[in-house]
């Protein structure tokens, strides 16, 4: 045995032991939560415990600003009840699942006397730990894409009702009641709200930090200014940006046709390393 093959087989010693320490120590602290977690959707939830060791260990959380920037993004697919509830089981997925690739290589590594090995390892892990955290922007751009393309014409329903001599409360109403999906389901929660004594301007302050886009946002922001006036030109507000929101899904179904070849580059680069790594690990071992 040489100098380096010790070496390895030190540091994965160090490795396996931590591994095994965290999920042991932590168990029952983290008992509850773990056991909450939907086995469907988290695969080896019981293993995340590793994970949860080693967030407290790099003192990684909900406060700090990009835990909070994490936790607002979080909100916008999961809910707000739950978001910080899901930062940390995600965190928890995350480093669990790249801390035991990066132990499993560091064994492989020490096995094969291969310190190249190791490297891939620790490529491996982070690739884990980034397509773990794409998942969660995947679904976000995902939620935020049709939450664009449905508001031109929501925009429209909108202007049509108002014109016909509905408010815009009234009119509101009646488009939240017309489909099921995430714009639609929005604003029948704005609808619930003012139903149960939270005010208009509230309400629609509420459905905008919810949607959380900026086009939603100005929109919102206008129909308050215009409501505070008067609602004296609420409709012709509507009806000018029904028209540039139309403008602006054309531009997004194009720019999502651009995007989406440079995305399949992702997982088949992924596939192509775990291939790689499945016909060079055995040839190290063999050595």
């Amino acid at each position: 045995m040489d100098t380096v093959q010790l070496i390895l087989l030190v540091l994965a010693t160090g490795m396996t032991a931590a591994w095994i320490l965290f999920a042991k120590r932590y168990e029952a602290s983290y008992a509850q939560i773990v056991s909450s977690i939907d086995p469907e959707q988290y695969k080896y939830p019981e293993l995340f415990t590793v994970g949860f060791a080693l967030m407290e260990i790099l003192r990684i959380n909900s406060r700090s600003k990009k835990g909070r920037r994490r936790v607002k993004e979080i909100a916008e697919v999961q809910g707000r009840q739950y978001a910080e509830y899901y930062f940390y089981v995600i965190n928890a997925e995350k480093w669990t699942y790249g801390f035991t690739v990066l132990v499993l290589f560091f064994i492989l590594g020490a096995m094969a006397n291969e310190p190249l090995a190791v490297l891939f390892g620790a490529v491996m892990a982070f690739l884990v730990m980034w397509y773990i955290e794409e998942l969660l922007n995947d679904k976000l751009e995902a939620r935020r894409d049709e939450l664009l393309a449905d508001l031109p014409q929501v925009l429209l329903k909108l202007t049509l009702l108002v014109n016909s001599g509905m408010t815009l409360r009234e009119a509101w109403k009646k488009v939240a009641d017309g489909d099921d999906r995430v714009l639609y389901l929005e604003m029948q929660a704005t609808v619930n709200e003012m139903q149960n004594g939270v005010s208009e301007l509230a309400a629609y302050r509420n459905f905008a930090d919810r949607c959380s886009i900026k086009q939603i946002r100005r929109f919102t922001s206008t129909v308050i200014q215009n409501m505070q006036k008067g609602n004296a030109e609420v409709s012709y507000f509507l009806k000018e940006m029904s028209d540039e929101m139309w403008e602006e899904k054309k531009h997004l179904v194009k720019r999502k046709g651009e995007t989406a070849n440079s995305k399949l580059m992702i997982p088949t680069a992924m596939i192509f390393i775990g291939i790689l790594g499945m016909i060079m690990i055995p040839v190290f071992l063999t050595m």
